[in-house]
């Protein structure tokens, strides 16, 4: 449970499920939330292209689950710091999207999903700091 490889599934899934959220539901989101055409457009191709980098991403963690502990190790520390500015980012989204728009929960990242973040980072982090080298 505390190998990098673990960690770097648990990541590929995280991404991949990013997938079925920006191209399956965010289409749907968008034409419930935005009237204009040219912002349904807009939101519609930045949720693809977020799908599309969640694609890549997933990939890229699923390449990396058989790379030797000390790599891991310095990926997974680099992938913790850069997940721990992400995690602020939707932290501080979230509170600016409830203040402007109280009445609108759908703008706002679901707190499960901002939890799941959060949980993401810390184990990242726990295990590139806590792996023994080989």
């Amino acid at each position: 449970m505390l190998k990098p490889k673990m960690v770097f599934t648990m990541l590929t899934a995280w991404f991949a499920f990013h997938v079925f959220i920006f191209w399956v539901i965010n289409p749907s989101g968008v034409e419930a939330l935005i009237d204009g055409q040219k912002g349904q457009f807009m939101a519609r191709m930045t949720g693809y292209v977020g799908g599309t980098l969640s694609m890549m991403i997933a990939y890229t963690f699923f390449m990396l689950r058989d790379i030797e502990i000390e790599r891991a190790k310095k990926i997974l520390l680099g992938i913790g710091s850069i997940m721990v500015i992400a995690v602020a980012i939707i932290i501080a989204s979230n509170m600016s999207a409830a203040e402007k728009f109280p009445t609108e929960p759908m703008i706002a990242t679901p707190l499960p999903a901002v939890v799941l973040w959060i949980i993401l980072t810390v184990y990242t982090l726990y295990v590139a700091i806590t792996t023994k080298s080989s």
